[in-house]
């Protein structure tokens, strides 16, 4: 059973983010922007659902974290950007019961966290959970993630204005987008693992997800999860269980909880990890470029703004990842 938290978790300076990247995330990706029209798409997309007005939405609805309101969450979310090396984005408290946490905002990234979450979970995984999001944030997710959330909706405006042509057409972009969806969530754990540094608070993270509760979260037993994980992959044996798992997969936007928990425990015993832990791993030059400068669309950054020297880097120079501009705190700058 993996150790111990340690009581001072690592920091990944100048962290390129093709390091959190998991394999599936990459080559969903390629499949997406392989898609013919997918920058007309964007625009589209752009053009229909500005961000601003989302962003006024949530700012109305919604708590927001400070230094001084909702210390705690602040605290922890001010060490998790500091571990991934990036700037703070704007946290906020959703009053909702159900355990959730989402990312929006391509320019302007901001993290909500749910009251249901945060009742269930304990701060090691609320942790968790922040880092996830920032993975996502790092990573460049956040435009084709609210794509997904919108593609439905977006390909039907587009249908309506090409006869039903565009509709047609859009099925496979819509297909290939929700599948990077869900691959892009292992690239969100790995972030977490990253943040929290315990392969144990990972596994009772994704229990509690499946099916955890306010009364029973005492009485779960990790182990006994962790088995379920070795009994659905055991469910293999012909091809109509195939079929059964692949019907499981095809409607819902994130991957089944026991396959995030069984992918991320076995990168928690990998060498990559354990290099990334020593701090062995890609670095982003410090010519201009931030650790946390990912294409917005997905994309972590190109082999010329990386080095591989595990040296300490980087001068403390920080620029928002969106907009290149240099920061004089660790914060996004506003709109």
């Amino acid at each position: 059973m993996p150790a111990a938290q340690p009581k001072t978790r690592r920091h990944f300076p100048g962290l390129d983010p093709a390091v959190l990247q998991h394999p599936y995330d990459r080559a969903a990706l390629n499949a997406l922007q392989k898609i013919p029209g997918l920058d007309i798409i964007i625009r589209k997309f752009i053009e229909l659902f500005p961000e601003r007005v989302a962003y006024i939405q949530n700012v109305a609805q919604t708590v927001r974290v400070t230094e001084t309101q909702c210390s705690q969450l602040y605290v922890q979310l001010r060490e998790a950007c500091a571990i991934l090396d990036m700037p703070e984005p704007e946290l906020y408290v959703a009053h909702n019961p159900l355990p959730n946490a989402w990312t929006s905002g391509h320019n302007h990234p901001y993290i909500v966290v749910t009251s249901g979450l945060l009742d269930l979970m304990d701060d090691d995984e609320i942790t968790a959970v922040i880092g996830h999001e920032l993975g996502h944030i790092k990573s460049g997710h956040v435009l084709y993630r609210t794509m997904a959330l919108c593609i439905t909706l977006l390909l039907t405006i587009i249908g309506d204005m090409t006869l039903g042509i565009g509709r047609l057409i859009g099925r496979s972009l819509e297909a290939t987008l929700l599948e990077w969806y869900r691959m892009s969530e292992f690239t969100g754990d790995r972030a977490a693992l990253l943040v929290t540094q315990n392969p144990q608070v990972m596994l009772t993270l994704m229990m509690k997800f499946a099916g955890g509760t306010l009364f029973q979260r005492n009485q779960m037993d990790a182990k006994e999860f962790l088995k379920q994980a070795d009994l659905y992959e055991m469910v293999d044996a012909n091809m109509l269980d195939r079929i059964y798992k692949m019907l499981l997969v095809m409607p819902v936007n994130h991957p089944l909880t026991i396959v995030r928990a069984r992918e991320i425990m076995n990168w928690s015993e990998s060498r990559e990890y354990r290099d990334i832990l020593d701090g062995r791993y890609v670095h982003v030059k410090s010519s201009g470029n931030s650790g946390s400068n990912a294409k917005r669309n997905g994309a972590a950054n190109t082999n010329e703004n990386r080095t591989s020297t595990s040296s300490t880097p980087e001068s403390d120079l920080i620029r928002c990842p969106h907009c290149g501009r240099e920061q004089r705190n660790r914060r996004f700058c506003s709109l």
